[in-house]
């Protein structure tokens, strides 16, 4: 799960940012820094204007991004094939599908993040174990709040971070939740060698998912990172599953006794987190 990643912290190691306070880290997702190209700036600026202008014309768009006509047309043409701009009888462009939809799922992620938020606190007081929510992006999921245990051993938080959503608990029940269709496109039976799984780990996927799916959680013993376990169930909004929340703890306080409480609290927090998302 997400703390996996990020490791487990023990406060009394010497000079960890932020460790005399253990459990005060509770936040959503943040930004780092990204790498600059005049090429991808240019399609994001546009991206952005177009966006913010109700129509825009070729040559509104080269003043806008101060590059020649046929930059600019060469960039809104680049936008309108993969489906955010389309363009009118009047030559103009607008808004098209892909940037409605990205704008939409943009929001519904950060309406998620700020509800679950307080919900991920009260579930790492009651089990005082470090949280998190996340949402499926293609083959991953992305971590976009979290909050840490208390404990000196715990797993650490890393907002903003990227898991294979096959081995993360709170993603294989996401995957679970998906159509077979879209779970065939993006997990073909002959294997995903991108993502370092064969034909027979594929079947295999599909055979813990189905198991997944009958008992509503999921569990990630050191698949991620060894020595960490989390558990994980979804969150559901009015039309379906929008998210999952996780428990991730040291394998060291695991066991199976205490596998029953750690889903129903995950239960109870993603019931809440749901019915302010309805």
């Amino acid at each position: 799960m997400p703390g996996h990643s990020s490791g487990l912290r023990n406060v009394t190691d010497a000079g960890a940012a932020g460790a005399g306070r253990p459990g005060q880290r509770c936040r959503e997702r943040g930004v780092g820094p990204v790498a600059f190209l005049e090429s991808v700036d240019n399609g994001l600026r546009l991206l952005l204007f177009v966006a913010n202008t109700a129509r825009v014309s070729v040559s509104e768009a080269a003043a806008e991004l101060g590059v020649a006509p046929s930059t600019a047309h060469r960039l809104l043409a680049t936008l309108r094939y993969r489906g955010f701009v389309v363009q009118g009888r009047d030559r103009t462009y607008r808004p098209g599908p892909a940037m409605e939809e990205l704008v939409t799922a943009r929001i519904l992620r950060a309406n998620l993040a700020a509800i679950a938020l307080p919900h991920l606190q009260r579930l790492r007081d009651e089990t005082d174990e470090t949280t998190h929510a996340m949402v499926l992006m293609g083959r991953q999921v992305r971590v976009i709040a979290s909050c840490e245990s208390t404990q000196v051993l715990r797993v650490g938080i890393r907002d903003g971070a990227m898991l294979p959503a096959h081995y993360a608990s709170a993603g294989r029940m996401l995957l679970s939740a998906l159509p077979p269709e879209q779970f065939d496109a993006a997990y073909p039976k002959e294997g995903v060698p991108q993502a370092g799984l064969t034909a027979s780990a594929v079947a295999g996927l599909r055979r813990d998912l189905a198991v997944c799916r009958k008992t509503g959680y999921a569990v990630n013993a050191g698949q991620t990172e060894r020595g960490l376990t989390a558990v994980g169930v979804l969150v559901t909004g009015a039309d379906g599953p929008v998210g999952g929340i996780s428990v991730s703890l040291p394998s060291v306080r695991y066991h199976k006794d205490n596998l029953a409480g750690l889903v129903a609290a995950l239960h109870r927090a993603a019931d809440a987190i749901s019915a302010e998302l309805h």
